[in-house]
């Protein structure tokens, strides 16, 4: 019996790879986006182990964008803490004012006149 060679365990995507792989992976995901969306979108797409490995290191919330997804995931491959990263919540929607303009007066309608207001038709003779 021969021994096997061993495999080389799969390592950690470089950090500059990182935008380009999550982009590939999670490029139909809707968002915002809990993490379970998330993981749920990278099993759909097919990911590779190491990809699935580093997703499954997200925290559970809501994630707005992509950047802030691998925002999290390069903090988690840094060691550092990744509770204060990305966490801006949705962009702000501008408040507009209600629009300004001249004020126009809508036409009358005419109101049907009641029965007793009606004219008695006559028979023609």
């Amino acid at each position: 019996m021969t021994a096997r060679p061993e495999r080389p365990t799969p390592s950690a995507p470089a950090p500059s790879d990182l935008p380009d792989r999550i982009a590939a992976v999670l490029g139909d995901l809707v968002l915002p986006a809990h993490r379970w969306q998330v993981l749920t979108t990278a099993e759909m797409y097919g990911v590779d182990t190491v990809t699935r490995t580093l997703l499954e290191r997200l925290p559970e919330r809501r994630y707005h964008s992509l950047g802030e997804v691998v925002a999290v995931l390069a903090a988690v491959l840094a060691g550092r803490p990744v509770a204060a990263v990305g966490q801006a919540g949705p962009p702000r929607t501008p408040r507009t004012a209600p629009r300004r303009g001249p004020v126009v007066a809508r036409p009358v309608r005419p109101v049907a006149p009641s029965a007793a207001q009606r004219r008695p038709v006559r028979p023609v003779a």
